[in-house]
């Protein structure tokens, strides 16, 4: 996109198009950059820097509604309408929804797969219809994800979803927009999901573009996140699409929010870099 809305303050708003926004001091970037929408559809945008290798700079949005014209039908666009048609069907066609947290990552293709598995070879999911064979559909984030981002019927379904052989949520439960991510009463967690605005200079701390008072410290795994998702610097992040299974815990003087990877381990947590869809 060359242009995006930016809310000034309470009262305006201003068109910017991308060679005036670059040009903008830091810290006025820093403040409008969580404020940006389409011109078009008006739904949420982000702002990408230029990089060192040569990649200008940038508006872009993940939000884009299907008939909005800066909504480019690239084959990869058309590529995330399947994903989305093919989680909706499972919804549709499954009795449950399984979460593949293992599912390799790839870089040259799509290596996650739909799988419908028996519940006789899983003793406690046995008991979910009294040794009644149901069928359990298999999906990894990157899926789950795009499903998520282009406003698939996966955020308030009734579907049951496992994240582990002993533990299943419902979808509308389970799945949160970082917009809408506060702690719960046991902490327990929940799949938190949306884009990600910026990251620190030292790529210690995430900052989610929906929600300024909400962070995702990432140094206790710092480096077996960035070395899955190949990041190099903290522009690779910019406008990223990303779903955390993460606690959401308050800080003392209760202005800030904290999304705490489960076990600090990064198969629960997925990265869509906004350059992988350019």
């Amino acid at each position: 996109m060359l242009d995006a809305i930016c809310v000034i303050d309470e009262n305006s708003e201003k068109v910017f198009s991308i060679f005036e926004f670059k040009t903008l001091p830091e810290s006025e970037i820093d403040r409008l950059r969580y404020t940006l929408s389409c011109p078009v559809c008006r739904q949420k945008a982000y702002f990408r820097k230029a990089s060192r290798d040569g990649k200008q700079a940038c508006f872009g949005s993940r939000y884009h509604l299907p008939d909005c014209a800066e909504f480019n039908p690239s084959k990869r666009k058309s590529e995330e309408e399947k994903q989305v048609a093919e989680v909706e069907n499972l919804l549709l066609e499954g009795d449950a929804l399984q979460i593949d947290f293992s599912a390799p990552i790839s870089k040259k293709r799509d290596t996650e797969s739909s799988v419908t598995a028996s519940i006789k070879t899983t003793p406690a999911l046995s008991t979910v219809k009294q040794q009644a064979e149901i069928r359990v559909n298999k999906q990894g984030l990157k899926k789950l994800l795009v499903s998520l981002l282009r406003g698939s019927s996966l955020a308030t379904s009734d579907v049951w979803v496992y994240t582990s052989e002993t533990h299943k949520w419902r979808a509308k439960n389970l799945f949160i927009h970082v917009n809408d991510a506060q702690p719960t009463d046991n902490g327990a967690p929940r799949m938190y999901w949306g884009t990600i605005a910026d990251a620190d200079k030292t790529l210690n701390w995430l900052n989610p573009a929906e929600e300024r008072t909400v962070s995702i410290p990432i140094s206790k795994y710092r480096q077996a996140l960035l070395s899955r998702f190949d990041i190099q610097e903290p522009r690779d992040l910019e406008g990223a699409g990303f779903i955390i299974f993460a606690k959401c815990i308050q800080s003392k003087d209760k202005k800030r929010k904290f999304l705490q990877l489960w076990s600090n381990d990064v198969q629960y947590f997925y990265v869509s870099k906004a350059q992988e869809q350019e």
